[in-house]
């Protein structure tokens, strides 16, 4: 269970048979709906619902993937791993998503500028989930049990 201080009322995310990934897709979604949402009451929901599962997030960052989600993330040869893109590893890109949450939860802003932190909050999310499902491990180097 996760409280943010400045929406008090309680999320329960279930994390149990959810990953990171898992996780983070859940939060892209809730943002991809905040974007779109003029109505306070379900910003203000949409933003607490999105602290809780990047907060989620970032207890599970250390946690160890399951083969399932290894094998998805492996390549064959190192030349298909990604060119690296520097922006923010995913510990930051959560951080600055729970910073423009907060900012989101203060109703103290014009709509424009709500709309706008919105966006940004959405895009983050996206850098993130593409973060999340870049290819990291090499086929060669896994052993099977």
């Amino acid at each position: 269970m996760t409280m943010n201080p400045l929406f008090p009322h309680q999320v329960i995310i279930n994390t149990k048979n959810l990953d990171i990934i898992d996780l983070a897709e859940r939060c892209e979604l809730l943002t991809d709906i905040l974007i779109d949402s003029e109505n306070p009451a379900e910003c203000a929901a949409l933003c607490n619902y999105v602290y809780a599962h990047i907060e989620a997030i970032k207890e599970n960052l250390d946690k160890p993937l399951s083969a399932e989600r290894i094998e998805q993330l492996s390549v064959n040869d190192p030349s298909e791993f990604p060119e690296p893109v520097i922006f923010a590893d995913s510990d930051d890109l959560c951080d600055y998503s729970q910073a423009i949450t907060r900012i989101l939860l203060c109703h103290t802003l014009p709509l424009a500028t709500t709309q706008v932190l919105s966006g940004l909050l959405m895009r983050l999310m996206n850098t993130l989930v593409d973060d999340l499902k870049k290819p990291r491990f090499l086929r060669s180097t896994i052993q099977v049990a």
